[in-house]
């Protein structure tokens, strides 16, 4: 139909060969709770930071900006520390 777009297929990779393609979607190889927790963990974590600024009696927008840059900032660090040590 022209209203869906074509999936990605699946390549099967050889672990640490280099050189191969990648081009598949991760998302649809992934499970349904696997979804839910790419999507929730974070709005969960968000959430958190949230209540813990929430004693502070800041303003409700800022809280919201810091703890939103809290969850991104996370988010960034695990993302340089996993490409550091695999070396992608």
């Amino acid at each position: 139909m022209w209203l869906r777009k074509n999936k990605i297929k699946e390549n099967k990779k050889i672990p640490f060969r280099r050189n191969q393609s990648t081009n598949f979607s991760v998302w649809d190889s992934m499970s349904f709770i696997e979804q839910i927790a790419m999507i929730g963990l974070p709005i969960m974590l968000g959430f958190i930071f949230y209540m813990m600024l929430d004693f502070v009696g800041m303003i409700w927008w800022l809280k919201i900006v810091i703890a939103a840059g809290m969850v991104l900032l996370l988010i960034g660090l695990i993302t340089l520390i996993v490409n550091y040590f695999t070396e992608y």
